[in-house]
């Protein structure tokens, strides 16, 4: 099949639910389904020369949106990565456990399932690198239009994937597939500006873009006596008579599954038709990240399996679902790996920078004037919070009161405050160091500065004593 590959970028937070229920704790997704790109192109079902092709046969297939950083497609966490309990450096293959010595399986002592993040796909140097999404939550409430207010008793959250997130998907395609219809299928994707729930309120910006040249991130396929399957995407069987099942020997023919060392995780989930207007059956569904071992294979089998395989398994290919990698070359690795974790909360976020008023406009000066004021004001809470933090243990002995005092001549008027200062911590009616008072009037410190130690240090100390 051809491709047609697309990137999107979230303009604004996006809320993504994995399930249509609208009460309780509600889990969210860490990817953008392919069925939301298939909504997207369904708007313009009329349109195409042959909607049955595009939409219900599999010849067209809208793949998940999966986490995209530096360029670089990552792949979802496999639920054959295990870390000792009290250690998440170390990792290690579930399917190759039986490879380790006893003395090492002891050493590495009760084991615990990696289930959340992205990995990179190339491993060097036995490095796993990970990245993890960020979400924003929010507490929301409804709105009663009759009072004007808010409505009691309809108070809701929402976490959602943060603004700036960089996806990727591709839509594949079988040759019969007209040029006409092709071409369709991208206009719409790109002019698709809206995605998740709550699109109408501050939720749901996107933009998405046709990639010509993507950067080559194809994983490589390991020759191995092993056959190790990974799902890039959701799977979903049924048995002979047509019923959702789990069951693994409905997943492929003529194949043994090497069911201890299989790692699978399950959901079900209904989803809801807009056009219809109403919800679809239930789906029991193989999540994405599960892997699956296979054993006694010889190469005529391993061969029909890779053609198998291009075609899609199970249901719903249209929406992405049915796409399995082979001896993925993260999940060949037998040593044991080292965790490189690249968590966003620890990377330094865009200060806001003093701007030059230098606007035709007086209103924007004006703005611009107000925003430099604010920032100032935030600046320097930031370095009367860092001084007392350093100088807590300095001015521990100190008593309130007196930090009352030197407040009160502060609030008195800028000249000479200084001077006022050091003459009443000097003339013994209370009992400062020089440490204490040169550190307090160092000359780098405003009288606001000042200020505002002696009223934040009373309320570090729990009040007045």
């Amino acid at each position: 099949m051809q491709e047609l590959i697309f990137q999107v970028e979230f303009k604004s937070d996006i809320v993504l639910p994995a399930s249509s229920n609208t009460e309780g704790n509600i889990r969210q997704l860490d990817f953008i389904p392919g069925s939301n790109f298939l909504g997207m192109v369904a708007k313009n079902y009329d349109d195409f020369s042959d909607s049955f092709d595009i939409f219900h046969s599999g010849k067209v297939r809208f793949g998940d949106a999966t986490l995209l950083v530096e360029e670089q497609e990552l792949y979802k966490m496999p639920f054959s990565f295990f870390h000792p309990k009290l250690d998440e450096n170390k990792i290690v293959h579930h399917h190759y456990l039986d490879l380790l010595d006893e003395k090492k399986r002891k050493e590495l002592g009760q084991l615990k399932q990696m289930r959340s993040g992205y990995i990179y796909p190339n491993i060097t140097n036995n490095e796993l690198r990970v990245e993890y999404i960020d979400y924003n939550y929010a507490q929301k409430s409804a709105h009663d239009k009759t009072k004007r207010r808010s409505k009691k008793s309809s108070m809701y959250g929402y976490k959602a994937i943060t603004a700036g997130t960089k996806w990727q998907f591709v839509v594949k395609y079988d040759e019969s597939i007209s040029a006409k219809d092709i071409e369709l299928i991208k206009n719409t994707l790109e002019n698709s500006k809206r995605l998740g729930k709550s699109k109408s309120a501050e939720y749901g910006q996107i933009e998405i873009k046709h990639i010509k040249e993507p950067k080559d991130s194809t994983i490589k396929s390991v020759e191995s006596d092993k056959v190790i399957l990974y799902a890039k995407s959701r799977i979903s069987l049924v048995d002979k008579d047509g019923n959702p099942t789990y069951d693994l020997n409905y997943l492929l023919d003529d194949v043994e599954i090497d069911y201890p060392k299989c790692q699978i995780r399950t959901s079900t989930f209904t989803p809801y038709n807009r056009s219809m207007q109403t919800k679809a059956y239930e789906r029991l569904v193989i999540e994405k990240g599960s892997v699956i071992v296979l054993k006694n294979l010889n190469t005529t089998q391993i061969d029909k399996l890779k053609e198998r395989l291009e075609k899609g398994v199970g249901l719903y290919l249209s929406e992405g679902f049915g796409e399995l990698l082979i001896n993925p070359e993260f999940l060949m690795q037998t040593q044991e790996l080292s965790l490189c974790q690249n968590n966003k909360k620890d990377k330094p976020k865009n200060k806001r920078e003093y701007l030059e008023p230098n606007s035709a406009h007086d209103t924007v000066n004006f703005l611009i004037h107000k925003h430099n004021q604010e920032l100032k004001k935030l600046t320097l809470a930031d370095e009367v919070s860092e001084f007392i933090k350093e100088n807590k243990v300095l001015y521990a002995d100190i008593k309130n009161a007196q930090w009352g005092t030197i407040r009160s001549i502060c609030t008195a008027g800028e000249e000479h405050f200084r001077e006022d200062i050091r003459a009443y911590l000097s003339s013994g009616k209370v009992e400062w160091k020089e440490k204490q008072i040169n550190e307090l009037l160092d000359k780098k410190h405003s009288l606001t500065f000042i200020k505002l130690v002696a009223m934040q240090i009373p309320k570090e100390n729990g009040g007045e004593r």
